[in-house]
């Protein structure tokens, strides 16, 4: 049996996604969770897989637009 490592490739890189999503949000006027709902058909990945890896300034931008759009209840006096 051999000992070689298996190395697995994700689909898409927190870098990835990040750039990813800012382009479909400024110029396809897209909303943020539109566009990660829309890079999630296109790299056939789980939402529940996707939300693993958002993080950070992207995370809070979610949750900013989620907020104003009263899909989630207002922790902060922060809008976008």
């Amino acid at each position: 049996m051999s000992t070689e490592q298996i190395e697995i490739k994700t689909a898409i890189s927190i870098d990835e996604l990040r750039l990813i999503v800012e382009k479909y949000v400024h110029q396809d006027k897209m909303s943020y969770a539109e566009a990660i709902c829309e890079i999630c058909t296109a790299k056939e990945i789980e939402p529940e897989d996707m939300a693993k890896i958002i993080k950070g300034p992207l995370k809070a931008k979610l949750e900013a637009e989620a907020m104003e759009r009263n899909v989630i209840k207002r922790t902060t006096g922060y809008i976008l």
